[in-house]
């Protein structure tokens, strides 16, 4: 048996989120432990879905140690920690401990999900004006962001202004919080496209670590948080989502009445090779 083991034995949980176990770790430390569970329309599954959290911390590992140049995160690199998380627990991750800042950055390149609903109806996302003649996956002349709160588990998210988000955090925070997602956002899309991946809109999260900077945190631009789909699809308008997009219109498909359900094992073949396939592109960049 592993450290890592014996620790998850003597040790509870500090705060569980919708897939995610945080515990204390050797004092000024956190232990992040991502389950196999999928959320959707802020609904917690209890039917997992084998590995996929095991490539959600991959996939954000590799983003936290491309970015560090445009923004710090929590992410603890050394030889040390690399030996206490063993191949069977590459679900994990140990981080810096932060205050979390309770606002979901959102950015968006392309009028997809939640965005072109609310453009259909009324031609503008949160509170920024879109121009006329737009169809889904559209790409915006330039990215837009466009905050949420950051819901308690089992709350749900809602949409903000930016006007709103300022009101909560000062105009400083928010104005640094806003031109470093972008920058994360362009960053990952250029690197992204040109390897044949396209990412659609992603948020983030961030905090304040022990010395008041703000710094990236959670998790970034996984299949979860973001939305993905193949370059040659998105240029030719018929788009076949490699994210939880797939899994939500399952969801509308059946008419799902917000409860839990056993997820038919095709569903979750298809999950998982689709957010396998987002892997080996960006552990191949």
């Amino acid at each position: 048996m592993t450290q890592i083991d014996n620790f998850f034995l003597e040790n509870k949980p500090l705060f569980s989120g919708k897939i995610r176990d945080i515990y204390n770790y050797d004092g000024d430390k956190l232990l992040i432990k991502t389950s196999d569970k999928i959320s959707a329309f802020d609904f917690v599954f209890d039917d997992e879905i084998s590995n996929k959290g095991t490539l959600l911390t991959n996939i954000t590992k590799i983003w936290f140690n491309k970015t560090r140049n445009i923004i710090e995160n929590h992410l603890l690199v050394d030889d040390s920690i690399s030996k206490l998380i063993p191949y069977a627990h590459q679900s994990c991750m140990i981080v810096k401990k932060c205050k979390p800042i309770r606002i979901e950055s959102i950015v968006r390149g392309y009028l997809s999900g939640s965005a072109f609903e609310q453009y259909t109806k009324k031609g503008e996302v949160s509170d920024i004006k879109i121009r006329d003649g737009l169809k889904i996956n559209d790409k915006f002349e330039k990215p837009i962001f466009t905050p949420s709160t950051k819901a308690s588990v089992g709350g749900k998210d809602e949409n903000i202004t930016f006007s709103d988000m300022t009101n909560r955090l000062g105009s400083e925070t928010s104005n640094y919080i806003k031109e470093k997602s972008i920058q994360l956002y362009t960053y990952a899309h250029d690197l992204a496209q040109s390897n044949g991946l396209c990412l659609l809109d992603t948020k983030f999260e961030f905090g304040f670590d022990s010395n008041e900077n703000i710094i990236l945190i959670d998790e970034i631009f996984t299949p979860d948080c973001s939305r993905y789909c193949l370059s040659k699809d998105i240029n030719n308008g018929i788009v076949d989502y490699f994210d939880k997009q797939f899994f939500r219109n399952y969801l509308k498909s059946i008419n799902w009445k917000h409860k839990q359900i056993i997820i038919p094992d095709e569903i979750k073949e298809v999950i998982i090779k689709r957010y396998k396939q987002v892997y080996d592109i960006i552990n191949d960049i």
